[in-house]
């Protein structure tokens, strides 16, 4: 649909966002199967909780979803749109009728890997409403499930003062409530595998006040604790707990942070009796690093720590039970009746044999794909991407026969200076650009690392490359004068491009043209650029990224607004969204356009709008069709159609679009 050109630009993001949801433009395409995204590679483990069943270990993964693992190998999967509502499952436990209650950022989920079927469990009237799954206990007789809710930010943190406390009975799910008060934030729990009963530890909020609490249920009858007598100084959490083989006591890790130094913070072990009077525990033991596991493994009790192993604890000095580096950090501990002490790490869960020797029980990793890399670029017609970690480094895939693999990768820490990554190119047959957010540029060669000279104050946002040399777009700090465009000539001398207006600040990406313009995204439209050093405005309204498919010439931008390039100025493209998606799309941030013509356009919210060629609207995907919830960027590879698909928390993802 077009606008009238003395229109053009004035419509505001909340005039556009009714137009989504209200004004059609032509028929939506015809009915076909709507594409879903896959998973492109396996992230890192970083296996957050286990539990076994029918003698297959489940490994609950930040970013990889749930993994079933028998005799060494992986038999079964609930990935992101196969059963799980998002791939970060940071809990799990197990009913005894073999059913996996699943905890992740978007909610809980009862699975059932007999027939692969899926349900949610939620509160009445909080489907749907972005809420985190973040302790999970399930009792060892009947149905019955205790469970956390935290409501999650925008940006995946979650909100720890709505957290609240349910029960699921096996038919409904009640309100949890010990009789503590309101503001209750549940920390730490275990089921008592011989009476199936509950027992949980949290801090409870009242202002700036916090007092750890403890309870613990069996069946009906439920005894509660407010702890406060002989409570170690500025504690400020409960980190694990543990119940002693005899049943009389019950072992508690407490943080402790006296200062505002993150470097004070401390875990330490209390002893709670039946009557809940709490007591130092014999060890007198305290950690500087976070605990992550706490059982009892017969008369021992097996301390984890991130960073510094396991270790048997008893009146004395830890024992360490293993000296092998590989199970140096980790990220979680159970203890089997029948497979012993098994231990989760970032790269795989380990069984730990009598003399401490480690036992893979799932493949160890080993170049795999960071959680968090984003897609940049692709070259030689799509049998090469480049991807960027702010963590872990630029990676570099390659296509194969049997899928993606990772070729190569800049390790930030190791072969590159430790800093916060952005945006990555191609510069050359061997050649790299990696963007150091906010601090620098570096040019990548095989076994060279050489930082790229800028003016002073200069703040890199983005880069990009042309024929004739590299743009970068940068801010400034508060009294530097650099924000703009930087060129680099290839052979030599440097141009610094103004941005017209102050309010024309880069908002990161960059759209270069074969003829060695640049198109700047900016807070106020796009701003165009050439090599001379002339500058003019493109567009009004925010733009956040920009695409062009080379072979049809189409240009689009998103940001404010969905907008198209007619061939003199960016005009809005205006389609309705029918039927309304279940939760709120936010604003668009990134877009595609594929050689079919057809654009795919990221929302905030973490689903995909697709549009056909004539921009009429085709479907709206989410995470039941396999989109990472916290979708992050798209890249379209011109060799095999595909669009990448880089997330925050789930992975890397491929959408196929027939």
């Amino acid at each position: 649909m077009r606008i009238p050109s003395n229109r053009t630009g004035r419509l505001t993001g909340r005039l556009v966002a009714a137009l989504l949801a209200t004004l059609a433009c032509g028929q939506a395409a015809a009915a076909a199967p709507l594409p879903a995204a896959r998973r492109v590679l396996d992230p890192p483990l970083a296996g957050a909780a286990m539990t076994v069943v029918d003698g297959r270990l489940w490994v609950a993964s930040r970013g990889g979803g749930l993994i079933g693992f028998e005799r060494g190998a992986r038999s079964m999967r609930f990935d992101l749109g196969q059963g799980l509502p998002s791939a970060v499952v940071q809990e799990l436990a197990s009913l005894p009728d073999g059913r996996l209650a699943a905890g992740t950022q978007a909610g809980l989920v009862l699975l059932d890997p007999r027939t692969g079927s899926s349900t949610a469990i939620a509160p009445p009237g909080t489907e749907g409403h972005g809420m985190a799954a973040d302790l999970v206990l399930a009792s060892s007789r009947g149905s019955a499930l205790l469970f956390q809710l935290s409501a999650r930010e925008p940006d995946g943190a979650e909100g720890q003062a709505s957290a609240s406390l349910w029960h699921w009975d096996g038919a409904r799910v009640q309100a949890w409530n010990p009789g503590l008060g309101g503001a209750l934030v549940a920390t730490a729990g275990t089921v008592e595998r011989s009476d199936g009963c509950f027992h949980v530890a949290g801090m409870r909020v009242n202002g700036a006040a916090q007092q750890p609490w403890y309870a613990r249920q069996c069946g009906a009858a439920l005894r509660t604790f407010p702890l406060a007598e002989g409570v170690p100084a500025a504690t400020v959490g409960i980190a694990a707990l543990a119940r002693a083989p005899d049943g009389r006591s019950t072992t508690l890790v407490m943080v402790t942070q006296p200062s505002a130094d993150p470097a004070s913070r401390r875990h330490v072990l209390m002893t709670l009796d039946e009557d809940g009077r709490l007591a130092p525990h014999c060890s007198q033991a305290s950690f500087r690093e976070p605990v992550t596991g706490l059982v009892h493994a017969g008369p021992e009790l097996i301390v984890a720590r991130a960073g510094a192993g396991v270790h048997a604890l008893g009146c004395g000095e830890p024992r360490a039970l293993s000296d092998d580096a590989r199970v140096g950090n980790v990220t979680a501990l159970i203890h089997d009746a029948r497979l012993g002490l098994l231990v989760a790490t970032d790269a795989a869960v380990w069984q730990l044999g009598a003399g401490g020797a480690p036992l893979a029980m799932t493949p160890a990793s080993g170049r795999e794909i960071p959680i968090d890399a984003l897609p940049m670029e692709a070259k030689a017609g799509g049998a090469l991407v480049l991807l960027s970690s702010p963590i872990d480094g630029p990676l570099e895939l390659a296509r194969t026969p049997g899928g993606w693999r990772v070729v190569r990768h800049w390790r930030a820490g190791i072969d590159l200076p430790s800093a916060v990554y952005g945006p990555a190119a191609y510069a050359g047959p061997d050649q790299v650009l990696a963007v150091q957010l906010s601090q620098g540029l570096l040019r990548l060669r095989q076994g060279q690392v050489q930082a790229v000279p800028l003016e002073a104050g200069a703040l890199p946002l983005d880069v990009a490359v042309t024929p004739g040399g590299i743009w970068v777009a940068a801010g400034s700090t508060p009294f530097g004068g650099a924000a703009g465009l930087h060129y680099l000539a290839n052979e030599g001398g440097a141009r610094f491009v103004a941005l017209p207006d102050r309010q024309a600040q880069p908002s990161g990406r960059l759209l270069a043209w074969p003829d060695g313009r640049i198109w700047a995204a900016t807070r106020i439209g796009i701003i165009e650029a050439d090599v001379k050093g002339a500058a003019r405005r493109v567009s009004a309204d925010r733009v956040e990224a920009m695409f062009r498919n080379s072979a049809r010439n189409i240009i689009g931008a998103v940001g404010a607004t969905v907008q198209r390039w007619d061939g003199e100025r960016m005009v809005p493209v205006l389609f309705a969204i029918e039927p309304a998606p279940a939760r709120a799309l936010g604003h668009p941030v990134d877009l595609v356009i594929d050689d079919a013509g057809r654009w795919v356009i990221l929302f905030s919210g973490g689903q995909l709008v697709l549009l056909d060629a004539q921009l009429r609207y085709v479907a709206t995907l989410d995470e039941r069709s396999g989109i990472p919830p916290s979708s992050r960027r798209l890249l379209y590879v011109p060799g095999s159609g595909e669009v990448l698909i880089g997330s925050a928390r789930e992975g890397l993802f491929s959408l196929g679009w027939p």
